[in-house]
Parts: structure tokens; sequence; C-alpha cells
């Protein structure tokens, strides 16, 4: 009897324990709620004020939604670009607002600590911040070269107001590249930049010739691996160290037959799988190896990377379905598919970098259908073919 009375009371206690903790949870939740709306008030006379002249932004308080970077006076035209567009495509990116603004502590004007520079106010969470931060940084030291990096090919400290404070192991690291290194690490437009940085999760910037990683400790070292490989691409293959001990890689193993397939016309069909999932897919181009060997086939395993599961998932499957539409115009069978892993998606931003720089992925989309055929002389008429002979030889 008096142990039933014991085990009640207990549960008495973790009950109200539990009330107590959910009470807690919904004040701070309507805190939260509070606070994003006297932000969001606090932007809106931000935008009022533009209309009417210079903006002025209060120090006395410390805010952890605030970021001032210092941009030169020769850049900022630049930065802002014509109509103020550039800067408009800046907020849109990474989901901020930005604009050049006077600063006052305690009802005095107080300016940056450069002559001649103004402040560019960014709002906005901490990983949107320090991206639209950092691209801001990129532009300014093409601009005006040396005002970002130092003599000894180090990113220069920045001044932070009060309360703009890196939390929870943020922070950046830098990889100096080579000329020919740096070319091949933003391929064209940038967009060889862009891969790595939504496979990784990792904001990823160049500014100069120095390679910078913007996040959590984890998202810093997934994108400088991913660098490393990408770079190691441009003189071999990509060196991997125990692949299948990643939480962050899927492996397909595709037919030597359907290898060319894949990959089409110097690897653009592969880099359009990449740029359609938002991952980084490689193979190592080891065809001796005992382990590629299936069945009698052999197989060449296709590395899919991200830090994403859905994305490596949506990848596979595009490979996969690029392998049946080459079996149907005689191709070998469909290839395997191995995860290295099946885990839910990691790392702390799991919504992204303002929602750009994650999956967002629709994997029961319908993006199969019988394919595209590569068109044969037979399916054109004789005058078709006449056209085509007279501008290859004109």
């Amino acid at each position: 009897m008096q142990r039933a009375e014991q085990l009640k009371a207990d549960e008495k206690v973790r009950l109200q324990r539990v009330l107590d903790r959910d009470g807690l949870e919904e004040q701070l939740e309507e805190k939260r709620k509070q606070k994003q709306v006297e932000r969001a008030e606090d932007y809106l006379d931000f935008v009022r004020q533009q209309r009417a002249g210079p903006v002025t932004v209060a120090l006395d308080h410390k805010r952890d939604d605030f970021t001032a970077y210092q941009v030169p006076e020769d850049c900022i035209g630049f930065i802002m670009g014509r109509a103020g567009q550039t800067l408009r495509n800046m907020e849109d990116e990474w989901g901020v607002l930005m604009f050049f603004a006077r600063t006052t502590l305690h009802g005095k004007q107080i300016g940056p600590t450069t002559q001649g520079a103004e402040y560019l106010c960014i709002f906005g969470e901490l990983p949107a911040r320090r991206g639209a931060e950092i691209k801001v940084m990129s532009a300014v030291e093409h601009k005006h070269p040396g005002y970002c990096i130092d003599s000894r090919n180090q990113l220069r400290a920045i001044n932070r107001v009060p309360g703009d404070e890196d939390l929870d192991g943020w922070g950046v690291e830098t990889v100096l590249l080579t000329e020919e290194n740096f070319r091949y690490a933003l391929g064209t437009r940038g967009s060889a930049r862009r891969k790595l940085a939504t496979a990784s999760g990792c904001i990823v910037e160049y500014v100069g010739k120095l390679a910078c990683f913007v996040g959590y400790a984890s998202d810093r070292r997934r994108g400088q691996d991913y660098l490393r490989w990408l770079l190691q691409q441009r003189t071999g293959v990509s060196n991997i160290e125990n692949p299948r001990d990643r939480k962050d890689c899927t492996v397909v193993k595709i037919p030597m037959e359907s290898v060319g397939f894949i990959n089409g016309h110097h690897g653009e069909s592969l880099k359009e799988i990449e740029r359609e999932s938002r991952t980084f897919c490689f193979s190592l181009s080891d065809r001796n190896a005992q382990n590629r060997v299936d069945n009698k086939m052999s197989y060449e395993p296709y590395y899919i990377f991200s830090f994403d599961r859905r994305a490596r998932e949506y990848a596979a499957d595009l490979l996969e379905e690029r392998v049946r539409e080459h079996r149907r115009i005689g191709g070998p069978r469909p290839p395997r598919r191995q995860f290295v892993e099946d885990h839910q998606s990691f790392g702390r931003q799991s919504r992204g970098y303002g929602g750009r720089s994650r999956g967002d992925f629709d994997t029961e989309r319908d993006y199969g259908g019988a394919g595209r055929r590569r068109r044969r002389d037979s399916d054109f008429s004789d005058d078709d073919i006449d056209r085509r002979r007279r501008r290859r030889y004109d």
C-alpha cells in the first residue's frame, strides 16, 4: 500500500514538471513572437526613413540581429549598384535588410574608424548576416585590393558593434588558393563555388584568393573537404579516406558501359544532375579494383555528397533514371544503390541559410518519363541533312 502511494506521488511530481515545462515553453514562444514583432516594426521604420532621407541607427542597446560593416568610400557605389540593384539582389539572396546609415551612441553620431568609409547595416539572423557580409567583403576586395586581406594573406579583424557576436562555435576558416586553383574552384560564373556551398551546407565565398568557409565547425570541415576533392580533380582523381564512414555520402554503382552516358560531353550531364539535386557527385575512376566487379559485370561507384539525405536520394534517383534511359536505347541494366548510412538530415541549420543553402526537394515528383533520345540522321528529312552538311562546310 505504501509503495503504491509513493508511486502515485512520484507520478504527480513528474506530471507537474511536464506542466511547468509546457508553461515555460509557452512563455518563451510568446516572448519570441513579441521580439519578432518589435524587430519588424524597427525594420519598417528603417525602410520609411530611406524614403525621407538618411537612415539613423541607435547603438544604445545591444542587438543580436544587427551587423555593421565598414565599406570604403570608393566601393560604396560598387556595392550599391545602379539604382541600388546590387544591394537588393544581396538582400534577396540572403533574406536580410541592408542599407547605408548613420549610427548614434547616446544621441551622439559616431562613424567608422576608417576615413571616408560608411557603415553598411545588415539586419537578420546570424547565418544570413554573415553570408551577406562575406559577400560584401568579396566585392570590396575585388574593387579595393588589400582592404579585407592583410600582408599575411589573412582576413583582417572586423570591429563588431555591441551584440554582434558569433555563438555556438560559429566562425570562419580560410584556405589560400593559387591562381590556377582559384579559377577552377570558382567555375563558370561561380558555378563550382555555389555547388560546394549548397552541397556542404557551409557558406563558401572567395575574398581575393582566399576561400572562406563560414558556419559551424562541422559545416566548415565539410566545405573544406569538398574543396580539396574538387581541386584534386583538376590534376587527377579525388582521394577520399574511408567514404563509407562518412554520414554525408551515398554510393551508386553505375555500369561501366553507362559511365560515358552519365558524364556527358565534358561532364555536362553529371553537372546538370549536381545542379538539380544540389549535391557534389564524382567517381574515382579506378576501374581495376576488385570491388568494381559484381555479377560478372563491371561497375563504377559514383559518390554523392551532401549534408542533406534528401538531396543525396534525389541525386541517386536521377543517376538511376539516366542509366535506365541508356538501357532503353541499348545500354546495360540499371545500377545498384548503396547508402553509407540512412540517417536524418544533420547540421544545426536544418532550414538552411534563408532557405537557400538547403535542399527543399520533392523526391516524389515526376522527373522520369521516356527521357530524351539523341536524334539520328534517320530522324531528319533529306533536306534537313543537306542543310546540316552545307552549314558544316560553309
